[in-house]
């Protein structure tokens, strides 16, 4: 069978593999398996399309978005540090969404990007409140999240946080807690800079 929509080098008939599920849920490949009857070949036609939209929050940064309409469950990117959603997996994983007819968001956090707010103010803490408003107030429906190094730290806070609405993760070399070993090999004069610091801070 023809890989719809995905470029050569995605290892799809993987993402199985790196697929954490939460309860009585079917496996990724199950879930996102391409068949005849549910993943159509998408014409340029008839592919949907993403515009940039902006998600309000009462005294926080808005953040920038595009969603993709689709049928659940839905798949939320979740980037690394200093990445945005413009970035080469996230419109991979897009394509992917599209050939199957799958809801997707990609965002870029506070200070990042698109969204507002300043970089030099932005801490892990705050990131990780970012990805709880995507999946509280845009994403309809048990969704899918997909870290990218820092995002699937990210990732994995945000399963903890909303177990009712994450059904599976997917880490892209996650860098589950990096920061906090890198921190906390550092000299304590170092240690106590505001630019180490504010990368912590909640």
């Amino acid at each position: 069978m023809a890989r719809v929509g995905l470029p050569s080098w995605v290892p799809w008939r993987r993402w199985g593999w790196m697929a954490v599920s939460f309860g009585f849920h079917r496996g990724l490949s199950t879930l996102l398996a391409p068949k005849a009857e549910r993943a159509p070949r998408w014409l340029p036609a008839c592919r949907q399309k993403t515009s940039i939209s902006f998600l309000s929050r009462p005294d926080l940064p808005n953040l920038a978005y595009k969603r993709l309409k689709g049928k659940s469950p839905g798949i939320i990117f979740i980037p690394g540090y200093m990445s945005n959603m413009n970035g080469t997996k996230a419109l991979a994983i897009e394509e992917f969404c599209k050939s199957l007819g799958h809801a997707y968001i990609r965002f870029d956090y506070s200070g990042v990007g698109n969204s507002d707010g300043n970089l030099e103010e932005c801490t892990v803490g705050k990131w990780r409140k970012d990805v709880l408003s995507i999946i509280d107030d845009l994403a309809e429906g048990p969704q899918i999240l997909v870290g990218s190094s820092l995002g699937g730290w990210l990732m994995l806070h945000a399963a903890i946080a909303r177990p009712q609405k994450v059904v599976a993760l997917i880490g892209v070399a996650t860098a589950v807690d990096s920061l906090v070993t890198q921190f906390n090999q550092l000299p304590v004069e170092n240690s106590k800079r505001k630019n180490y610091i504010f990368l912590y801070s909640g």
